[in-house]
């Protein structure tokens, strides 16, 4: 988790975690991870996701929103904190997202 949130932090590796599947097994991670592995889940998908509204789609398709919502009412400090943070990016309308680069 700790390598994928590091990728998460370039462009490069934030499109080759995407192309390979990344977000299911990220969503994945949140679901069955131990404290520290939901907070580099959870955070790993807010900078994917953080401007790209893409990527937001991709996340809700892969049935995001429920363990979203279960680590920011169930999570660590942190987790819960990105969690939140996240769902608020899920909950922008698209007109106001689309001013976020792909």
């Amino acid at each position: 988790m700790v390598v994928l949130n590091s990728l998460a932090g370039i462009e490069i590796g934030r499109n080759a975690i995407v192309e390979e599947g990344g977000i299911a097994a990220l969503v994945e991670a949140i679901e069955d991870s131990s404290d520290k592995g939901e907070e580099f889940s959870v955070l790993t998908l807010l900078q994917l996701c953080i401007h790209s509204v893409r990527n937001r789609g991709m996340l809700v398709r892969e049935g995001g929103i429920p363990p979203l919502v279960a680590l920011s009412q169930n999570g660590t400090a942190k987790a819960k904190h990105k969690a939140e943070t996240l769902l608020g990016y899920l909950r922008e309308p698209r007109q106001e997202a689309s001013t976020s680069t792909p």
